[in-house]
């Protein structure tokens, strides 16, 4: 896990700083500056880019990492590795292009009668997903050199601070709502530029194809892992990103507006995951290809404990305070009825966390189709549940699709791997995280009320993260977690 560890923390800086600047644009200065339904039009977008993006790249990131192993090479040019990934890519841009041609008239229509912002941008959807899976490519290429921390520069740090300038420019009257659009191609084209930067600054963009080393054998694999990848990571898009997109399609684009804010707050608590996945990746890669089951039962079991106490710990200093931070919030009172909505997505972040890197370790095994089919049924559910909940409950309706579609999803990832390799996330640790969450909860509630939200703020959530914290510490639950507070306080002396 040092490897694991070092370049998972220096993530997760990276992204809670990025998640910080994303705070100030999200609480502060979208409510200040836009209205509900234009901040729920730029979610929208953004959502539907990445919902379609898994037609561009087939196999995704985990094809780009599974069969890296079969061309890697010292000292050349890894047999032609990246202009074989581009090949997928324009075959991925040409039927996207396609697709969008033929139903571009209906979509239009369709959403024309659902609200007047609709027509105009919906067309921003297709570069912007482009550009994404463009850049994407060269993320998760030069995670096979275990270098992930400059790119989440890019990718974390860029979007909030451009989207912060431009919603700042467009509140001074200096550029119009359509700008914003405008503004965010310009700098996911500047990250698409930084990337390839990067890999070449690393030595790694070799751009001489090796057509010799593509046999018959190889390319079936990786076209049968290409289809399965295809359906697998829409599905998996489906399950992270329908239930917004879903919400401004049969309620109203203000619903998405609020949701989105309640979203961001969550969203911050899956941080960890997605930094630990990163990294995490082809190293499971590799000890498949080798053989080492029981190194692969260590991360599985590392990474849900650590997970769990980062996303349960991040989940009670948000809710403790939830109330303060609408009260802080420009027009707070128009987006509190968002509330409830991130306790429900911060509980299904924090299930999705303690089961580990399970994706992962089924995705890189012989039964890489099982997560074809889970991630299916992922779909299906979060498109079901969200189809029956959003009416009734609505955006408390969208959260709640995303927590029963994301705890069966990890329940039958969970039987998958327990009975085909006798793997299993949790420990008696868990246990004892979650009575200290409770601890940690009852704690920071027994303070009073405060007249002055930031004041309220900064002591529940205060005492809220240091009983939490402390106690994990004072018993030794991580030794991961003990050792990086150690080597802090060392460095700090």
């Amino acid at each position: 896990m040092g490897v694991v560890k070092r370049q998972g923390i220096k993530q997760s800086i990276v992204t809670y700083v990025g998640m910080a600047i994303g705070a100030v644009n999200l609480l502060w200065l979208y409510p200040l500056a836009l209205s509900k339904a234009q901040i729920g039009i730029t979610k929208f977008v953004l959502d539907t880019a990445v919902l379609v993006s898994p037609f561009l790249f087939w196999g995704g990131a985990e094809l780009i990492v599974r069969f890296f192993p079969k061309f890697k090479s010292d000292g050349q040019w890894h047999r032609g590795y990246l202009v074989f990934l581009h090949l997928i890519f324009g075959i991925g841009l040409l039927t996207l292009f396609t697709l969008a041609l033929v139903f571009k008239g209906s979509i239009l229509s369709y959403y024309a009668s659902k609200d007047p912002l609709f027509p105009t941008y919906l067309p921003f959807v297709l570069p912007m997903a482009v550009l994404l899976t463009w850049a994407a490519i060269f993320t998760s290429y030069v995670s096979n050199f275990q270098r992930i921390v400059v790119p989440s520069l890019f990718n974390e740090l860029v979007p909030k601070l451009g989207m912060g300038l431009l919603v700042g420019a467009f509140l001074l009257q200096l550029i119009d709502f359509q700008g914003i659009f405008w503004g965010q191609l310009a700098f996911y084209g500047f990250i698409l530029l930084a990337q390839i930067w990067y890999v070449a600054s690393l030595g790694q963009l070799h751009l001489r194809p090796d057509f010799d080393f593509l046999k018959k054998p190889l390319l079936r694999e990786v076209s049968n892992f290409g289809l399965y990848g295809l359906v697998g990571s829409l599905g998996s898009r489906i399950g992270e990103r329908i239930a917004p997109v879903m919400l401004g399609t049969m309620v109203s684009l203000a619903d998405t507006g609020v949701y989105a804010v309640a979203f961001f707050l969550s969203d911050a608590i899956d941080a960890p995951r997605r930094a630990i996945s990163r990294i995490s990746s082809p190293l499971i890669s590799d000890k498949w290809a080798t053989g080492k089951l029981d190194e692969i039962q260590e991360i599985y079991q590392k990474s849900a404990l650590n997970q769990l106490i980062v996303g349960l710990g991040l989940l009670l200093v948000v809710w403790v305070s939830v109330d303060e931070i609408f009260s802080l919030m420009p027009n707070g009172d128009a987006f509190r009825e968002g509330k409830n909505v991130i306790l429900i997505l911060g509980l299904a972040r924090v299930l999705d966390m303690l089961t580990g890197v399970n994706s992962e370790i089924i995705s890189y095994s012989r039964f890489y189709r099982y997560n074809f089919y889970l991630t299916i049924l992922l779909a299906v559910s979060s498109i079901g549940f969200s189809w029956w909940f959003i009416p009734i409950f609505t955006i408390n309706g969208a959260a709640l699709a995303t927590l029963g579609s994301l705890a069966i999803y990890n329940l039958l990832k969970f039987i998958l791997l327990w009975v085909k390799f006798k793997m299993q996330p949790f420990s008696l640790a868990m246990l004892w995280v979650a009575v200290i969450g409770f601890l940690a909860y009852f704690a920071a509630n027994l303070l009073p009320g405060f007249e002055v939200p930031l004041l309220g703020l900064l002591l529940k959530s205060a005492t809220a993260g240091m009983v939490f914290g402390g106690l994990v510490w004072w018993f030794h639950l991580s030794p991961d977690i003990n050792q990086l507070v150690e080597n802090g306080w060392k460095r700090f002396k």
